[in-house]
């Protein structure tokens, strides 16, 4: 069930032309919102009460929390609705085997602050918060893809955000007129958008259903083919076979890996964009392949007029929440979603000035231990060496180290295992 979830999208957004949000934006910031169109007084009025607001529910949650009695009251009141919601959820158990109950342990419900507490979290009018039957259909463990490798946001290419600063804006919203405005800045002149997506494959043992792999920042000005570039990607990591005379393979280049793509599409709103080859596209072949089946069956896309490497996210129209094509190296799939897309004109903090395409988060790669010691991740793959017991082996360096060469090297091969890492 859960993995049915992960692999639902939706519901997408209307289609958005990115340089129309962005003219639209760009026009909205120069000409100044509402919020600036009050007067100073009400501004701060307005201000204040926000400011308590947040102040007031900050102090009452951390008196809880602060409080050992109180927080422990909490945790033990949530822990029991989940457990009974989890066992009105569950089939019931097989004959012969009694299901483990949930007993919450004794506290001191009874002490008067507890009480007090309890009264105020009974008086609250919003029932959305409670937990359902249904709720238990969105409960489940931790998985590998919710952890993140990566401790801050990772700097991947060479993109520079443009924004505005303060004093240019507000002179000319002084300066010029409404009547003088022009009706929509240059795109490419102006601020750009900072466009997260996340980027998902298909699980190996379970091809019908996709698991996150990353998430991703891009400014509107890059290319689609930056953003392939940063992809992690086992099928971009693979080394360089070397081949005898026959054509047989004798060793790999670990040194020389390969480089640029060997070919790849993006299929975004039906329409194909391809690598740009003269001789072998790989729109061009998709489209043949498709012109093979049924007229019935087959997908209804088209080509587009630029290649990956000189379409940029300016130019395309776009859904949050829909799935996207990706297909490179072959027949390695990836697909994108659309998170969001935001307009930069200021800088923020949490904004890297440059760095762009921006990698937010990897998921930890799973890696088979070594068969020798059972506690490092293996890194070689052993094939014909009789004295392992298995071919092919798994094996990490330190223990293929201490295993030493064969006496007898014909027919075996030390290949290196494919670990998508980030490109440093």
């Amino acid at each position: 069930m859960s993995r049915g979830f992960d692999s639902y999208f939706g519901p997408p957004s209307q289609p958005i032309n990115v340089a129309e949000f962005l003219q639209q934006a760009n026009s909205a910031l120069l000409s100044g919102s509402s919020w600036e169109q009050l007067t100073p007084e009400h501004r701060n009025t307005v201000e204040a009460e926000i400011n308590e607001s947040i102040s007031n529910l900050k102090s009452s949650i951390d008196q809880v929390w602060d409080n050992p009695v109180l927080s422990a009251h909490v945790l033990r009141q949530h822990e029991s609705t989940v457990a009974s919601v989890r066992e009105q959820a569950d089939a019931p158990a097989p004959k012969g085997r009694k299901r483990k109950r949930h007993i919450a342990p004794e506290g001191s419900e009874s002490a008067p602050e507890v009480l007090q507490l309890q009264e105020k979290l009974d008086a609250v009018n919003l029932r959305c918060w409670g937990l359902t039957v249904e709720s238990a259909l969105c409960m489940r463990a931790a998985k590998n893809s919710d952890y993140n490798a990566l401790d801050a946001p990772k700097k991947m290419g060479t993109g520079v955000l443009r924004t505005l600063d303060h004093g240019y804006v507000n002179a000319t919203r002084s300066s010029t007129p409404d009547s003088l405005r022009g009706p929509s800045p240059d795109a490419n002149s102006y601020p750009n958008a900072v466009i997260s997506l996340t980027v998902y494959n298909r699980i190996t043992y379970l091809p019908s259903c996709l698991t996150r792999s990353s998430q991703h920042a891009v400014l509107s000005t890059q290319t689609l083919a930056d953003l392939l570039c940063v992809l992690p990607c086992a099928s971009s990591d693979m080394p360089i076979e070397e081949l005898d005379t026959e054509g047989d393979v004798i060793g790999y280049n670990v040194a020389d890996q390969i480089g640029e793509h060997a070919g790849c599409l993006f299929c975004i709103e039906d329409i194909i964009y391809g690598d740009g080859r003269e001789n072998a596209d790989y729109a061009e072949k998709l489209i043949a392949h498709f012109q093979k089946l049924p007229e019935d069956k087959r997908p209804q896309i088209k080509p587009a007029p630029t290649s990956v490497s000189e379409t940029t996210f300016n130019a395309l129209t776009l859904r949050t929440y829909q799935p996207y094509w990706i297909l490179h190296q072959g027949n390695c799939e990836h697909f994108f979603v659309i998170d969001q897309i935001r307009h930069a004109p200021l800088a923020h903090a949490s904004d890297p000035p440059s760095g762009y395409p921006l990698t937010l988060h990897l998921t930890p790669t799973v890696q088979d231990l070594c068969r020798a010691c059972g506690k490092v991740p293996a890194v070689h793959s052993i094939v014909g060496d009789m004295r392992l017991g298995e071919s092919p082996c798994l094996l990490c360096a330190p223990c293929w180290r201490m295993m030493g060469p064969p006496k007898n090297d014909e027919g075996v091969m030390a290949v290196p295992l494919v670990i998508p890492f980030v490109n440093h």
